[in-house]
């Protein structure tokens, strides 16, 4: 118990004497909001992340050729991806 206080103070101390700071809308100048080319799909394809008995299907994420990668739902550990075509 006192480790865990002791660092929960000493991560408090820290941000109280600069040493970590929170990040701000304007420290992100150089940010661009397009998505870059590595993070567009090559491929047509969905995953389906599934709870752990692969019964339900909890999110997904679609990838069209040329777009960026759409997610929806919740993200698991347990993935099927079901190959849907190349591109050209």
């Amino acid at each position: 118990m006192r480790s865990i206080l002791g660092g929960l103070l000493a991560v408090v101390g820290m941000m109280g004497c600069g040493g970590m700071e929170p990040m701000d809308e304007g420290s992100r100048e150089g940010a661009s909001p397009e998505v870059s080319a590595q993070a567009l799909c090559d491929e047509q394809y969905i995953i389906k992340y599934y709870d752990k008995t692969y019964t339900s299907v909890l999110g997904s994420t679609v990838c069209e050729c040329g777009q960026a990668p759409v997610f929806t739902g919740s993200l698991t550990l347990y993935p099927k991806k079901y190959t849907l075509g190349t591109c050209q």
